[in-house]
């Protein structure tokens, strides 16, 4: 990654053969003294909220080759009440059916935009969606190309190409206080560019259940601007015009606003951005331990003077934690200076920082506090270390699925194989994300498996990628 100083700082990240994206970043916190108090949000609302997008998505479904030879279709139509088939005599084609409604943000000059993983997704299948269409604040519809997405923590970057984009810069959510004046811009219900206006009810909100994918990351910033359907993936806006965050969910019984809504917070997003466009994939860091909450009673034992902090309950041995020094028992209170409430916060924390980055720990041992610096390694998926193997395939890094990877490269469950997840190019068929679902007629789960199977000679693979299945040969010399 790249930095640069400027007015109110540039980053710049990417590398040189591969897509960058330019994110212009403001970390001062908001004045909150009382002689900055405004009767109006107008000059400043208006700048920002033209990067606020409309997000609008669509499956394409496949239509029979040839509709008037096929009574049961017509007969099953009228049944359930559907409209007739378009054109039915022409032989084959498509229908482009509406999926969903969402909101995003303008991030970059590039035309990076921020959203929810679920307004791109197909709620039935679980995948994404066929086509994705972005409608500016001036009413243009541009088709995006969706760059990748984290159904761990919501966030979901597209791509629109034109020219002068609107732009938002972004806070440093890390600074947002309860109280602080928000503003709520999206879609809602496809009305247009809405704003509402309320405050930080809270930070940090964890273990809500929002988020429903194994080992999501739930951090969020709560919020009582009013959020409602469509405004996913749209702005949370400070009261200096600042990205703080991407809205999310809602709780209600109804479906409608009651003045409790969640926001992802920016830096989080902002983590996932960066990985999504530089390396193609979410790369998050690995401390190496086995974390408990603190609770009244366990902080007297351990003689820890807070109530809050996460306790080491298990090192792993050659871990990052483990050659730093860090031990059981021992209680963090914070990361780079930042207070460490709970467990799943510092998972957040960790998950923001790129494998071989430095975080400093502050945690206390037997009563005493102190500080450690640790190199944090990659978060790699459960059961890969165990099946270390090297991959039967040369210029191929290949492991068993896990759920990590199943989430990384949309995977759907019922998908059973080894996946590739680094190639040296030599088999264009056999890229990253690909998945050998059978060697030589017989199913493979573990490289171990795959060992056994492969020959010398031709080869028959059995793969899936993205949605399809397919037959590839692959020849060992």
């Amino acid at each position: 990654m790249h930095l640069q100083q400027v007015a109110s700082a540039q980053i710049v990240s990417g590398l040189e053969s591969k897509a960058k994206v330019t994110l212009k970043v403001d970390p001062k916190p908001i004045d909150r003294s009382t002689s900055h108090n405004k009767a109006s949000f107008a000059n400043i609302l208006s700048k920002t909220t033209p990067a606020v997008v409309g997000v609008y998505t669509s499956k394409i479904i496949r239509l029979p080759s040839n509709p008037r030879l096929n009574p049961m279709e017509e007969f099953l139509r009228r049944y359930y009440g559907l409209p007739p088939l378009q054109n039915p005599s022409k032989s084959g084609g498509e229908e482009r059916v509406p999926a969903g409604i969402g909101s995003g943000v303008i991030v970059s000059p590039e035309g990076y935009v921020l959203t929810n993983a679920h307004v791109i997704t197909d709620q039935r299948t679980g995948q994404p969606v066929d086509e994705v269409t972005v409608k500016l604040a001036n009413k243009r519809e541009l088709i995006a190309r969706i760059i990748g997405l984290d159904k761990a923590t919501d966030v979901a970057v597209l791509k629109i190409d034109s020219p002068n984009l609107p732009q938002i810069t972004l806070a440093d959510s890390d600074q947002s206080k309860v109280g602080d004046i928000v503003f709520a811009a999206g879609n809602p219900l496809g009305v247009g560019l809405t704003v509402t206006m309320g405050i930080v009810s809270a930070t940090g909100r964890t273990n809500l259940g929002i988020l429903e994918e194994p080992g999501s990351y739930e951090h969020f910033i709560q919020t009582d601007a009013a959020i409602n359907m469509g405004n996913s993936g749209g702005a949370l806006i400070d009261s200096e015009g600042r990205l703080v965050g991407i809205n999310t969910a809602i709780y209600s019984r109804t479906g409608g606003n009651i003045g409790i809504g969640f926001a992802i917070p920016i830096n989080l997003a902002k983590s996932i951005l960066v990985s999504l466009v530089e390396k193609g994939n979410v790369d998050r860091g690995f401390l190496g331990v086995e974390l408990e909450d603190i609770t009244p009673a366990s902080s007297k034992i351990l003689k820890v003077p807070t109530a809050y902090g996460a306790r080491v309950s298990k090192v792993v041995t050659g871990s990052p934690a483990d050659k730093a020094g860090l031990k059981v028992d021992d209680v963090v209170v914070s990361m780079d200076e930042r207070p460490v409430q709970s467990v799943a916060e510092l998972r957040v924390f960790i998950s923001r920082k790129p494998p071989g980055e430095e975080a400093r720990l502050g945690f206390f041992r037997e009563g005493k506090k102190a500080f450690l610096k640790v190199t944090l390694g990659r978060l790699k998926d459960k059961g890969s270390a165990a099946d270390s193997e090297p991959s039967p395939f040369p210029g191929l890094n290949m492991e068993p699925l896990s759920d990590n990877l199943r989430l990384n490269y949309e995977i759907p469950k019922s998908i059973e194989g080894i996946i590739v997840t680094k190639s040296s190019g030599e088999v264009s068929s056999l890229r990253e994300g690909v998945v050998v679902v059978e060697i030589n007629g017989h199913p493979v789960s573990t490289i171990k498996d795959a060992r056994k199977l492969v020959e010398r000679g031709l080869n028959r693979l059995y793969v899936w990628f993205r949605g399809r299945h397919t037959f590839v040969p692959y020849r060992i010399p």
